[in-house]
Protein backbone atom coordinates (compact mmCIF):
# COMPACT_ATOMS: atom_id res chain seq x y z
CA UNK A 1 0.00 0.00 0.00
CA UNK A 2 1.16 3.55 -0.78
CA UNK A 3 2.05 5.58 2.35
CA UNK A 4 1.22 9.32 2.63
CA UNK A 5 2.31 11.99 5.14
CA UNK A 6 0.73 15.48 5.51
CA UNK A 7 2.39 18.68 6.81
CA UNK A 8 0.05 21.68 7.22
CA UNK A 9 0.04 24.39 9.92
CA UNK A 10 -3.64 25.34 9.50
CA UNK A 11 -5.48 22.77 11.60
CA UNK A 12 -8.79 23.19 9.73
CA UNK A 13 -7.05 22.61 6.41
CA UNK A 14 -5.10 19.63 7.78
CA UNK A 15 -8.19 18.00 9.32
CA UNK A 16 -10.18 18.57 6.12
CA UNK A 17 -7.58 16.86 3.94
CA UNK A 18 -7.22 13.99 6.40
CA UNK A 19 -10.95 13.32 6.86
CA UNK A 20 -12.52 14.22 3.51
CA UNK A 21 -10.72 11.60 1.45
CA UNK A 22 -11.35 7.85 1.77
CA UNK A 23 -7.69 6.89 1.84
CA UNK A 24 -8.27 3.15 2.19
CA UNK A 25 -10.51 3.11 -0.88
CA UNK A 26 -7.71 4.81 -2.81
CA UNK A 27 -5.20 2.16 -1.71
CA UNK A 28 -3.35 4.69 0.44
CA UNK A 29 -2.27 4.49 4.06
CA UNK A 30 -2.37 7.89 5.82
CA UNK A 31 0.67 7.31 8.07
CA UNK A 32 1.05 10.66 9.85
CA UNK A 33 0.67 14.42 10.07
CA UNK A 34 2.50 17.44 11.52
CA UNK A 35 1.98 21.20 11.85
CA UNK A 36 5.42 22.27 10.60
CA UNK A 37 8.58 20.95 8.94
CA UNK A 38 10.58 20.75 12.15
CA UNK A 39 8.08 18.32 13.73
CA UNK A 40 7.52 16.48 10.47
CA UNK A 41 11.14 15.72 9.50
CA UNK A 42 11.99 13.08 12.19
CA UNK A 43 8.64 11.34 11.58
CA UNK A 44 9.27 11.26 7.83
CA UNK A 45 12.69 9.69 8.42
CA UNK A 46 11.07 6.98 10.54
CA UNK A 47 7.89 6.32 8.52
CA UNK A 48 9.42 6.69 5.03
CA UNK A 49 6.22 7.70 3.20
CA UNK A 50 5.91 7.38 -0.58
CA UNK A 51 4.06 10.71 -0.92
CA UNK A 52 4.60 13.89 1.09
CA UNK A 53 2.05 16.73 0.99
CA UNK A 54 3.36 19.92 2.58
CA UNK A 55 2.28 23.54 2.89
CA UNK A 56 4.92 25.99 1.70
CA UNK A 57 4.51 28.68 4.36
CA UNK A 58 4.83 27.40 7.95
CA UNK A 59 6.52 28.50 11.19
CA UNK A 60 9.85 27.09 12.38
CA UNK A 61 10.60 25.24 9.10
CA UNK A 62 8.74 25.96 5.88
CA UNK A 63 7.82 23.54 3.13
CA UNK A 64 10.73 24.36 0.83
CA UNK A 65 13.29 23.88 3.60
CA UNK A 66 11.64 20.58 4.55
CA UNK A 67 11.58 19.51 0.89
CA UNK A 68 15.29 20.24 0.58
CA UNK A 69 16.08 18.01 3.58
CA UNK A 70 13.74 15.20 2.50
CA UNK A 71 15.04 15.21 -1.08
CA UNK A 72 18.58 14.44 0.18
CA UNK A 73 17.38 11.41 2.19
CA UNK A 74 14.64 10.18 -0.14
CA UNK A 75 15.33 11.23 -3.72
CA UNK A 76 12.44 9.16 -5.12
CA UNK A 77 9.74 10.44 -2.75
CA UNK A 78 6.81 12.17 -4.46
CA UNK A 79 6.31 15.67 -3.01
CA UNK A 80 3.18 17.80 -3.47
CA UNK A 81 3.45 21.41 -2.33
CA UNK A 82 0.41 23.46 -1.32
CA UNK A 83 0.91 27.20 -1.64
CA UNK A 84 -1.16 30.29 -1.00
CA UNK A 85 1.53 32.34 -2.70
CA UNK A 86 1.22 32.62 -6.45
CA UNK A 87 4.76 33.84 -6.84
CA UNK A 88 7.17 32.66 -9.52
CA UNK A 89 10.17 32.52 -7.14
CA UNK A 90 8.47 29.88 -4.95
CA UNK A 91 7.50 27.74 -7.94
CA UNK A 92 10.97 28.15 -9.43
CA UNK A 93 12.66 26.87 -6.27
CA UNK A 94 10.14 24.02 -5.99
CA UNK A 95 11.03 22.94 -9.53
CA UNK A 96 14.73 22.94 -8.68
CA UNK A 97 13.95 20.62 -5.76
CA UNK A 98 12.14 18.25 -8.14
CA UNK A 99 8.71 18.78 -6.55
CA UNK A 100 6.21 16.71 -8.51
CA UNK A 101 3.08 18.87 -7.94
CA UNK A 102 2.73 22.58 -7.06
CA UNK A 103 -0.89 23.39 -6.15
CA UNK A 104 -2.34 26.77 -5.21
CA UNK A 105 -4.72 27.24 -2.31
CA UNK A 106 -7.60 27.14 -1.87
CA UNK A 107 -7.91 23.64 -3.29
CA UNK A 108 -10.80 21.18 -3.28
CA UNK A 109 -10.48 17.59 -2.11
CA UNK A 110 -11.34 16.49 -5.66
CA UNK A 111 -8.51 18.53 -7.20
CA UNK A 112 -6.02 17.34 -4.57
CA UNK A 113 -7.10 13.73 -5.06
CA UNK A 114 -6.50 13.99 -8.81
CA UNK A 115 -2.92 15.04 -8.12
CA UNK A 116 -2.44 12.28 -5.54
CA UNK A 117 -3.77 9.67 -7.98
CA UNK A 118 -1.26 10.78 -10.59
CA UNK A 119 1.54 10.23 -8.08
CA UNK A 120 0.14 6.85 -7.04
CA UNK A 121 0.08 5.74 -10.69
CA UNK A 122 3.67 6.90 -11.16
CA UNK A 123 4.81 5.01 -8.03
CA UNK A 124 3.04 1.81 -9.05
CA UNK A 125 4.44 2.01 -12.57
CA UNK A 126 7.94 2.43 -11.14
CA UNK A 127 7.41 -0.55 -8.81
CA UNK A 128 6.22 -2.75 -11.66
CA UNK A 129 9.26 -1.84 -13.71
CA UNK A 130 11.46 -2.85 -10.79
CA UNK A 131 9.55 -6.14 -10.41
CA UNK A 132 9.97 -6.81 -14.12
CA UNK A 133 13.67 -6.07 -13.81
CA UNK A 134 13.81 -8.61 -10.94
CA UNK A 135 12.00 -11.15 -13.11
CA UNK A 136 14.29 -10.66 -16.10
CA UNK A 137 17.28 -10.80 -13.75
CA UNK A 138 16.08 -14.21 -12.52
CA UNK A 139 15.79 -15.40 -16.13
CA UNK A 140 19.29 -14.07 -16.81
CA UNK A 141 20.60 -16.00 -13.79
CA UNK A 142 19.16 -19.26 -15.14
CA UNK A 143 20.65 -18.62 -18.57
CA UNK A 144 23.95 -17.61 -17.00
CA UNK A 145 24.14 -20.97 -15.18
CA UNK A 146 23.71 -22.82 -18.47
CA UNK A 147 26.28 -20.61 -20.21
CA UNK A 148 28.78 -21.30 -17.43
CA UNK A 149 28.20 -25.06 -17.78
CA UNK A 150 29.01 -24.94 -21.49
CA UNK A 151 31.96 -22.61 -20.93
CA UNK A 152 33.50 -24.95 -18.35
CA UNK A 153 33.17 -27.94 -20.67
CA UNK A 154 34.90 -26.04 -23.45
CA UNK A 155 37.69 -24.86 -21.15
CA UNK A 156 38.57 -28.34 -19.88
CA UNK A 157 38.21 -29.71 -23.41
CA UNK A 158 40.72 -27.12 -24.64
CA UNK A 159 38.22 -26.01 -27.30
CA UNK A 160 38.76 -22.26 -26.95
CA UNK A 161 41.78 -20.04 -27.67
CA UNK A 162 43.24 -18.14 -24.73
CA UNK A 163 41.86 -14.77 -25.87
CA UNK A 164 38.32 -16.16 -26.16
CA UNK A 165 38.51 -17.79 -22.70
CA UNK A 166 39.49 -14.47 -21.11
CA UNK A 167 36.85 -12.53 -23.04
CA UNK A 168 34.03 -15.00 -22.34
CA UNK A 169 35.09 -15.17 -18.70
CA UNK A 170 34.66 -11.40 -18.36
CA UNK A 171 31.19 -11.64 -19.95
CA UNK A 172 30.28 -14.16 -17.24
CA UNK A 173 31.77 -12.03 -14.46
CA UNK A 174 35.00 -14.00 -14.08
CA UNK A 175 38.50 -12.54 -14.17
CA UNK A 176 40.52 -15.56 -15.31
CA UNK A 177 44.01 -14.10 -15.49
CA UNK A 178 46.24 -15.72 -12.84
CA UNK A 179 49.58 -17.49 -12.37
CA UNK A 180 48.18 -20.78 -11.01
CA UNK A 181 44.93 -22.70 -11.51
CA UNK A 182 43.28 -25.73 -9.96
CA UNK A 183 40.06 -27.66 -10.64
CA UNK A 184 38.09 -29.11 -7.73
CA UNK A 185 35.06 -31.40 -8.07
CA UNK A 186 32.49 -31.35 -5.30
CA UNK A 187 29.42 -33.52 -4.73
CA UNK A 188 26.99 -32.73 -1.91
CA UNK A 189 24.36 -35.37 -1.24
CA UNK A 190 21.33 -35.16 1.06
CA UNK A 191 19.28 -37.82 -0.74
CA UNK A 192 21.00 -41.00 0.40
CA UNK A 193 22.67 -41.60 -2.96
CA UNK A 194 19.62 -40.74 -5.09
CA UNK A 195 21.13 -37.67 -6.71
CA UNK A 196 18.06 -36.86 -8.81
CA UNK A 197 15.61 -36.91 -5.89
CA UNK A 198 14.16 -33.71 -4.50
CA UNK A 199 15.65 -32.46 -1.24
CA UNK A 200 14.99 -29.11 0.38
CA UNK A 201 18.17 -29.60 2.41
CA UNK A 202 20.13 -29.86 -0.84
CA UNK A 203 18.88 -26.44 -1.93
CA UNK A 204 19.76 -24.91 1.44
CA UNK A 205 23.26 -26.39 1.58
CA UNK A 206 24.08 -25.37 -2.00
CA UNK A 207 22.73 -21.87 -1.39
CA UNK A 208 25.04 -21.44 1.60
CA UNK A 209 28.02 -22.68 -0.39
CA UNK A 210 27.20 -20.36 -3.30
CA UNK A 211 26.99 -17.45 -0.87
CA UNK A 212 30.48 -18.34 0.31
CA UNK A 213 31.76 -18.41 -3.28
CA UNK A 214 30.25 -15.00 -4.03
CA UNK A 215 32.51 -13.45 -1.37
CA UNK A 216 35.67 -15.34 -2.36
CA UNK A 217 37.87 -13.69 -4.96
CA UNK A 218 39.42 -16.07 -7.47
CA UNK A 219 36.96 -18.94 -6.82
CA UNK A 220 34.29 -19.71 -9.42
CA UNK A 221 31.71 -22.50 -9.30
CA UNK A 222 30.13 -24.34 -12.24
CA UNK A 223 26.96 -26.39 -11.84
CA UNK A 224 27.32 -29.97 -13.18
CA UNK A 225 23.72 -31.09 -12.56
CA UNK A 226 23.52 -34.50 -10.90
CA UNK A 227 27.33 -34.72 -10.85
CA UNK A 228 27.60 -31.87 -8.36
CA UNK A 229 29.71 -28.81 -9.05
CA UNK A 230 33.14 -27.94 -10.38
CA UNK A 231 35.25 -25.20 -8.83
CA UNK A 232 37.95 -23.23 -10.58
CA UNK A 233 40.42 -21.91 -8.00
CA UNK A 234 43.11 -19.38 -8.89
CA UNK A 235 46.06 -17.70 -7.22
CA UNK A 236 49.23 -15.73 -7.93
CA UNK A 237 51.46 -18.20 -6.08
CA UNK A 238 51.10 -21.96 -5.74
CA UNK A 239 51.52 -21.77 -1.96
CA UNK A 240 48.84 -19.09 -1.76
CA UNK A 241 46.47 -21.21 -3.87
CA UNK A 242 47.10 -24.27 -1.69
CA UNK A 243 46.31 -22.29 1.46
CA UNK A 244 43.16 -20.83 -0.10
CA UNK A 245 41.98 -24.27 -1.23
CA UNK A 246 42.53 -25.79 2.21
CA UNK A 247 40.75 -22.88 3.92
CA UNK A 248 37.74 -22.91 1.60
CA UNK A 249 37.31 -26.68 1.64
CA UNK A 250 37.16 -26.48 5.42
CA UNK A 251 34.39 -23.88 5.07
CA UNK A 252 32.45 -26.21 2.75
CA UNK A 253 32.82 -29.07 5.23
CA UNK A 254 31.63 -26.81 8.09
CA UNK A 255 28.53 -25.86 6.08
CA UNK A 256 27.70 -29.48 5.19
CA UNK A 257 28.21 -30.71 8.76
CA UNK A 258 25.41 -28.42 9.96
CA UNK A 259 23.00 -30.78 8.20
CA UNK A 260 23.12 -34.37 9.58
CA UNK A 261 21.55 -35.77 6.38
CA UNK A 262 24.27 -34.32 4.14
CA UNK A 263 27.44 -35.98 2.84
CA UNK A 264 30.30 -34.48 0.85
CA UNK A 265 32.82 -35.95 -1.57
CA UNK A 266 35.50 -33.67 -2.97
CA UNK A 267 38.19 -34.40 -5.55
CA UNK A 268 41.09 -31.92 -5.69
CA UNK A 269 43.01 -31.60 -8.97
CA UNK A 270 46.65 -30.76 -9.61
CA UNK A 271 48.10 -27.25 -9.88
CA UNK A 272 48.67 -25.94 -13.42
CA UNK A 273 50.02 -22.58 -14.55
CA UNK A 274 48.25 -22.28 -17.90
CA UNK A 275 44.55 -22.05 -18.74
CA UNK A 276 45.17 -24.50 -21.57
CA UNK A 277 46.17 -27.08 -18.95
CA UNK A 278 42.85 -26.93 -17.06
CA UNK A 279 41.89 -30.23 -18.67
CA UNK A 280 44.89 -31.87 -16.97
CA UNK A 281 43.85 -30.53 -13.57
CA UNK A 282 40.26 -31.65 -14.24
CA UNK A 283 41.39 -35.19 -15.14
CA UNK A 284 43.44 -35.36 -11.95
CA UNK A 285 40.49 -34.10 -9.92
CA UNK A 286 38.27 -36.68 -11.61
CA UNK A 287 40.76 -39.42 -10.75
CA UNK A 288 40.76 -38.34 -7.11
CA UNK A 289 36.96 -37.93 -7.21
CA UNK A 290 36.51 -41.55 -8.35
CA UNK A 291 37.66 -42.69 -4.88
CA UNK A 292 34.25 -41.70 -3.52
CA UNK A 293 32.83 -45.03 -4.73
CA UNK A 294 35.28 -46.84 -2.45
CA UNK A 295 34.43 -44.57 0.49
CA UNK A 296 31.41 -45.03 2.72
CA UNK A 297 31.72 -41.70 4.54
CA UNK A 298 32.27 -38.07 3.52
CA UNK A 299 35.83 -37.38 2.41
CA UNK A 300 38.21 -35.07 0.54
CA UNK A 301 40.48 -36.79 -2.00
CA UNK A 302 43.47 -34.71 -3.05
CA UNK A 303 45.20 -35.83 -6.24
CA UNK A 304 48.38 -34.14 -4.99
CA UNK A 305 48.42 -36.52 -2.02
CA UNK A 306 46.74 -39.70 -3.25
CA UNK A 307 49.42 -41.91 -1.73
CA UNK A 308 47.90 -41.23 1.69
CA UNK A 309 44.45 -42.48 0.68
CA UNK A 310 43.88 -45.90 2.29
CA UNK A 311 44.13 -48.72 -0.26
CA UNK A 312 43.06 -51.57 2.03
CA UNK A 313 45.12 -54.51 3.21
CA UNK A 314 46.51 -56.93 0.57
CA UNK A 315 44.47 -60.15 0.41
CA UNK A 316 46.11 -63.55 0.38
CA UNK A 317 44.77 -65.72 -2.45
CA UNK A 318 44.56 -68.77 -0.16
CA UNK A 319 42.29 -67.04 2.33
CA UNK A 320 40.14 -64.57 0.34
CA UNK A 321 37.74 -62.56 2.46
CA UNK A 322 34.69 -62.20 0.24
CA UNK A 323 33.43 -59.27 2.32
CA UNK A 324 36.41 -57.21 1.28
CA UNK A 325 35.25 -57.34 -2.35
CA UNK A 326 32.21 -55.13 -1.89
CA UNK A 327 29.74 -55.38 -4.77
CA UNK A 328 28.10 -52.19 -3.51
CA UNK A 329 31.08 -50.22 -4.83
CA UNK A 330 30.49 -51.33 -8.42
CA UNK A 331 26.74 -50.98 -8.01
CA UNK A 332 27.14 -47.44 -6.69
CA UNK A 333 29.32 -46.53 -9.67
CA UNK A 334 26.83 -48.00 -12.14
CA UNK A 335 24.06 -45.88 -10.61
CA UNK A 336 25.95 -42.60 -10.25
CA UNK A 337 29.19 -42.70 -12.23
CA UNK A 338 29.90 -40.90 -15.51
CA UNK A 339 31.54 -42.27 -18.67
CA UNK A 340 34.65 -40.12 -18.27
CA UNK A 341 35.15 -41.54 -14.76
CA UNK A 342 35.33 -45.18 -15.91
CA UNK A 343 39.13 -45.41 -16.48
CA UNK A 344 39.87 -43.83 -13.08
CA UNK A 345 37.33 -46.06 -11.34
CA UNK A 346 38.79 -49.24 -12.87
CA UNK A 347 42.32 -48.22 -11.86
CA UNK A 348 41.33 -47.42 -8.27
CA UNK A 349 39.02 -50.43 -7.89
CA UNK A 350 41.69 -52.93 -8.85
CA UNK A 351 44.32 -50.89 -7.03
CA UNK A 352 42.52 -51.59 -3.76
CA UNK A 353 42.92 -55.36 -4.12
CA UNK A 354 46.64 -55.68 -3.58
CA UNK A 355 49.30 -56.30 -6.25
CA UNK A 356 49.81 -59.90 -5.13
CA UNK A 357 46.19 -60.93 -5.63
CA UNK A 358 45.64 -59.38 -9.07
CA UNK A 359 48.45 -61.54 -10.48
CA UNK A 360 46.46 -64.69 -9.68
CA UNK A 361 44.34 -66.12 -12.53
CA UNK A 362 41.92 -67.68 -10.03
CA UNK A 363 41.44 -64.36 -8.27
CA UNK A 364 40.97 -62.46 -11.57
CA UNK A 365 38.36 -65.00 -12.67
CA UNK A 366 36.54 -64.56 -9.37
CA UNK A 367 36.56 -60.76 -9.69
CA UNK A 368 35.52 -60.98 -13.34
CA UNK A 369 32.48 -63.09 -12.47
CA UNK A 370 31.60 -60.87 -9.54
CA UNK A 371 31.64 -57.66 -11.60
CA UNK A 372 29.89 -59.40 -14.50
CA UNK A 373 26.95 -60.51 -12.37
CA UNK A 374 26.82 -57.11 -10.72
CA UNK A 375 26.45 -55.52 -14.18
CA UNK A 376 23.82 -58.10 -15.19
CA UNK A 377 21.82 -57.39 -12.04
CA UNK A 378 22.04 -53.63 -12.61
CA UNK A 379 20.94 -53.81 -16.25
CA UNK A 380 18.02 -56.06 -15.36
CA UNK A 381 17.09 -53.54 -12.67
CA UNK A 382 16.86 -50.73 -15.26
CA UNK A 383 14.86 -52.82 -17.73
CA UNK A 384 17.22 -54.95 -19.84
CA UNK A 385 16.85 -58.75 -20.02
CA UNK A 386 19.53 -61.42 -19.71
CA UNK A 387 19.51 -61.95 -23.50
CA UNK A 388 20.32 -58.28 -24.07
CA UNK A 389 23.18 -58.54 -21.61
CA UNK A 390 24.64 -61.68 -23.22
CA UNK A 391 24.47 -60.12 -26.70
CA UNK A 392 26.16 -56.98 -25.42
CA UNK A 393 28.95 -58.47 -23.32
CA UNK A 394 29.49 -62.05 -24.56
CA UNK A 395 28.95 -65.24 -22.59
CA UNK A 396 30.49 -65.27 -19.09
CA UNK A 397 32.20 -68.61 -19.76
CA UNK A 398 34.07 -67.14 -22.74
CA UNK A 399 35.03 -64.10 -20.67
CA UNK A 400 36.46 -66.14 -17.81
CA UNK A 401 38.35 -68.46 -20.14
CA UNK A 402 39.90 -65.76 -22.36
CA UNK A 403 40.78 -63.01 -19.87
CA UNK A 404 43.65 -64.31 -17.76
CA UNK A 405 45.70 -61.12 -17.23
CA UNK A 406 44.93 -57.97 -15.28
CA UNK A 407 45.27 -55.74 -18.36
CA UNK A 408 42.75 -57.83 -20.33
CA UNK A 409 40.28 -57.80 -17.44
CA UNK A 410 40.63 -54.03 -17.02
CA UNK A 411 40.15 -53.38 -20.73
CA UNK A 412 37.08 -55.61 -20.86
CA UNK A 413 35.43 -53.96 -17.89
CA UNK A 414 36.17 -50.48 -19.15
CA UNK A 415 34.08 -51.45 -22.15
CA UNK A 416 31.39 -53.12 -20.01
CA UNK A 417 31.01 -50.24 -17.56
CA UNK A 418 31.07 -47.63 -20.33
CA UNK A 419 28.35 -49.47 -22.25
CA UNK A 420 26.26 -49.98 -19.10
CA UNK A 421 26.39 -46.30 -18.19
CA UNK A 422 25.43 -45.32 -21.74
CA UNK A 423 22.45 -47.69 -21.57
CA UNK A 424 21.53 -46.20 -18.19
CA UNK A 425 21.74 -42.68 -19.64
CA UNK A 426 19.50 -43.66 -22.56
CA UNK A 427 16.85 -44.74 -20.07
CA UNK A 428 17.48 -41.57 -18.06
CA UNK A 429 16.79 -39.48 -21.17
CA UNK A 430 13.49 -41.30 -21.57
CA UNK A 431 12.88 -40.59 -17.92
CA UNK A 432 13.68 -36.91 -18.61
CA UNK A 433 10.78 -36.93 -21.05
CA UNK A 434 8.47 -38.49 -18.47
CA UNK A 435 9.60 -36.03 -15.78
CA UNK A 436 9.11 -33.07 -18.12
CA UNK A 437 5.68 -34.28 -19.23
CA UNK A 438 4.65 -34.64 -15.60
CA UNK A 439 6.10 -31.18 -14.87
CA UNK A 440 4.30 -29.61 -17.83
CA UNK A 441 1.02 -31.19 -16.74
CA UNK A 442 1.52 -29.78 -13.24
CA UNK A 443 2.37 -26.31 -14.62
CA UNK A 444 -0.68 -26.42 -16.91
CA UNK A 445 -2.89 -27.18 -13.91
CA UNK A 446 -1.24 -24.68 -11.53
CA UNK A 447 0.09 -21.81 -13.67
CA UNK A 448 -2.57 -19.55 -12.12
CA UNK A 449 -1.14 -20.08 -8.61
CA UNK A 450 0.95 -17.04 -7.66
CA UNK A 451 3.41 -19.13 -5.64
CA UNK A 452 4.28 -21.64 -8.39
CA UNK A 453 8.06 -21.84 -8.69
CA UNK A 454 10.87 -24.03 -9.96
CA UNK A 455 11.19 -25.48 -6.44
CA UNK A 456 7.51 -26.39 -6.11
CA UNK A 457 7.45 -28.10 -9.52
CA UNK A 458 10.74 -29.93 -8.82
CA UNK A 459 9.28 -31.17 -5.52
CA UNK A 460 6.14 -32.37 -7.31
CA UNK A 461 8.11 -34.48 -9.81
CA UNK A 462 10.53 -35.51 -7.02
CA UNK A 463 13.80 -34.35 -8.54
CA UNK A 464 16.34 -31.87 -7.20
CA UNK A 465 15.78 -28.25 -8.25
CA UNK A 466 19.27 -28.01 -9.81
CA UNK A 467 18.69 -31.20 -11.79
CA UNK A 468 15.22 -30.06 -12.86
CA UNK A 469 16.46 -26.61 -13.92
CA UNK A 470 19.20 -28.20 -16.04
CA UNK A 471 17.06 -30.77 -17.87
CA UNK A 472 14.15 -28.32 -18.28
CA UNK A 473 16.32 -25.69 -19.97
CA UNK A 474 18.16 -28.24 -22.11
CA UNK A 475 15.03 -30.04 -23.30
CA UNK A 476 12.65 -27.06 -23.58
CA UNK A 477 15.13 -24.52 -24.97
CA UNK A 478 14.00 -21.89 -22.46
CA UNK A 479 14.19 -21.27 -18.73
CA UNK A 480 11.44 -22.29 -16.33
CA UNK A 481 10.42 -18.67 -15.70
CA UNK A 482 10.22 -17.92 -19.42
CA UNK A 483 8.04 -21.00 -19.92
CA UNK A 484 5.58 -20.10 -17.15
CA UNK A 485 5.39 -16.45 -18.27
CA UNK A 486 4.73 -17.49 -21.89
CA UNK A 487 1.98 -19.88 -20.74
CA UNK A 488 0.34 -17.21 -18.59
CA UNK A 489 0.45 -14.67 -21.43
CA UNK A 490 -1.03 -17.25 -23.83
CA UNK A 491 -3.91 -17.93 -21.41
CA UNK A 492 -4.40 -14.18 -20.89
CA UNK A 493 -4.68 -13.61 -24.64
CA UNK A 494 -7.26 -16.39 -24.89
CA UNK A 495 -9.35 -14.77 -22.15
CA UNK A 496 -9.04 -11.33 -23.74
CA UNK A 497 -10.40 -12.71 -27.00
CA UNK A 498 -13.10 -15.04 -25.66
CA UNK A 499 -14.50 -13.21 -22.62
CA UNK A 500 -15.53 -9.74 -21.52
CA UNK A 501 -13.59 -9.95 -18.28
CA UNK A 502 -11.66 -6.91 -17.09
CA UNK A 503 -7.89 -6.98 -17.33
CA UNK A 504 -7.72 -7.08 -13.51
CA UNK A 505 -9.89 -10.22 -13.45
CA UNK A 506 -7.81 -11.88 -16.17
CA UNK A 507 -4.64 -11.01 -14.25
CA UNK A 508 -5.96 -12.93 -11.24
CA UNK A 509 -7.11 -15.84 -13.44
CA UNK A 510 -3.62 -16.36 -14.86
CA UNK A 511 -1.69 -16.07 -11.60
CA UNK A 512 -1.04 -12.37 -10.99
CA UNK A 513 -2.71 -10.86 -7.94
CA UNK A 514 -1.38 -7.44 -8.90
CA UNK A 515 -3.24 -6.27 -12.01
CA UNK A 516 -0.85 -3.36 -12.58
CA UNK A 517 2.09 -5.73 -12.72
CA UNK A 518 0.19 -8.01 -15.12
CA UNK A 519 -0.60 -5.07 -17.44
CA UNK A 520 3.01 -3.92 -17.34
CA UNK A 521 4.33 -7.45 -18.04
CA UNK A 522 1.78 -8.02 -20.82
CA UNK A 523 2.90 -4.90 -22.66
CA UNK A 524 6.57 -5.78 -22.17
CA UNK A 525 6.19 -9.32 -23.52
CA UNK A 526 3.46 -8.81 -26.16
CA UNK A 527 4.35 -5.34 -27.42
CA UNK A 528 0.88 -3.87 -26.81
CA UNK A 529 -1.57 -3.18 -23.99
CA UNK A 530 -4.42 -5.52 -23.09
CA UNK A 531 -6.89 -2.98 -24.58
CA UNK A 532 -4.96 -2.80 -27.83
CA UNK A 533 -4.81 -6.60 -28.03
CA UNK A 534 -8.54 -6.94 -27.36
CA UNK A 535 -9.35 -4.48 -30.15
CA UNK A 536 -8.03 -7.05 -32.63
CA UNK A 537 -11.19 -9.07 -31.91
Amino acid sequence: MIKLFLVEDEIIMRTGIKNNIDWEAEGIEFVGEASDGELAYPQIQKLKPDILITDIKMPFMDGLELTELVRKDFPDMKIIILSGYDEFSYAQKALRLNVTEYLLKPITSKKLLESIRREVDAIEKSRKELEYIDLTEEVRKERRTLEKQMFFRKMIGNELPMSEILEKGKELGMELSASWYQVILCFIDTTGGKAESYSEYQNTVLWEINQMFSKEEGWYDFDRGTEGMAILAMGDRQEELAEKTERNLKKIVEIVKKYPEAEYFIGVGSYVNRLRQLGDSYNDANRAFSHRYMQKESAIFDNNNLSKIPKGNPMDIHSIDINRIDRKIVNSFLHMGAVDEVPHFITEYFGCMGSQNVQSVIFLQYITMDIYFCVVSFLEEIGYGIDDVTDQYSDINDVVRLFTTLDKVKEYFKKVLTSSIKLRDQISRKKFGQVLEKAKEYIEENYNQEDISLNTVAAHVNVSSNYFSTIFSQEMGKTFIEYVTELRMKKAKELLMTTNKKASEIAYDVGYKDSHYFSFLFKKTQGCTTKEYRKRK
